[in-house]
């Protein structure tokens, strides 16, 4: 009896052995298949043998390794899968065996399923983990766009001086620039910004509402100081100066309304047609301010 038991453990044993040997010898040879596929640039030929790997692992309660899951991930986001990217991804995150293209593919894939937070996440991990790495311009440009989009602007503003001198040309990166600048209140910088994005970009929104906001106020704050100047003191003198300002103003305004013509005529929102209502209000022109009234309305 204990030689039939004996022999039953050893029978048991060799079945495992050759089932384990089979595994090996099955999953060697889809991983030379997957490799193969991947670096022709066969990524569903890829992805279909990397997945068969993953499969047999798991079926057996383990793991593939993590440049199985590297790769999969790869092959899966050039596919233009990015939550199957994700997926496989993160498992090699899980297992510390992540590289620079794992936190660069990862950031691509939030970016893509439009998860903003864990796309700066993995930009700064990229950034801050692997200054010499390849994909070091995009990574940064991309993180800089994230924090203009997330209202981040002190660490786009810091971020704007380590970008490929490429990308500052650029009019998205250019229109981010400015808009941080807006917000940190920097008028000179946005003077210069505004001025070069027009000059290379005619019809930016930006910058037109920069410059036609800018020459509003100046108008508009000097119109309200003089007018109140001379309510205080009605003399001659007070009243040329009051006649100076009120050319000077004009002259702004008429600036700020031609922006803003423009501006409405590319994108008509009701804050244009508002501040030309008060333009034309201001010169004195009621039927063209009761029409952009009319149109603020709407």
């Amino acid at each position: 009896m204990k030689f039939f038991t004996t022999t039953k453990v050893a029978l048991v044993m060799l079945v495992a052995i050759f089932t384990s040997c089979a595994v090996s010898t099955k999953t060697k040879q889809l991983n030379t298949q997957a490799n193969t596929a991947l670096q022709a640039g066969d990524y569903a030929k890829a992805l279909d043998s990397y997945e068969e790997i993953i499969t047999l692992a798991e079926s057996n309660g383990k793991q593939a390794k993590p440049q199985v899951y590297q790769s999969a991930g790869v092959a899966a986001w050039n596919l233009k899968q990015p939550d199957k990217a994700i997926s496989y991804l993160e498992k090699v995150k899980q297992n510390d065996g992540a590289v620079a293209e794992t936190f660069s593919t990862l950031a691509k894939a939030y970016k893509e399923i439009d998860n903003l937070s864990k796309e700066i996440n993995h930009l700064e991990a990229y950034v801050e983990r692997y200054p010499t790495g390849v994909e070091m311009g995009e990574m940064r440009s991309m993180l800089f766009l994230a924090y203009v989009e997330s209202e981040n602007w002190e660490p786009a503003a810091n971020l704007w001086p380590t970008l490929d001198d490429a990308a500052k040309e650029q009019e998205p990166y250019l229109t981010g620039y400015l808009k941080v600048n807006r917000k940190l209140e920097k008028a000179s910088l946005c003077d210069e910004l505004a001025s070069k994005l027009i000059k290379l970009y005619k019809n930016n929104l930006e910058a037109l509402e920069y410059l036609a906001d800018k020459h509003y106020w100046l108008a508009e704050n000097s119109y309200l100081s003089e007018m109140k100047a001379y309510e205080k003191n009605r003399t001659n003198k007070q009243y040329k100066q009051l006649l100076a300002a009120f050319k000077v103003a004009n002259a702004n305004y008429k600036t700020s309304r031609d922006y803003y013509e423009k501006l409405y005529k590319l994108s008509p929102q009701s804050s244009y047609a508002n501040f030309l209502g008060n333009i034309y209000t201001r010169l004195e022109n009621k039927t063209k301010a009761a029409y952009y009234y009319k149109l603020s309305k709407k």
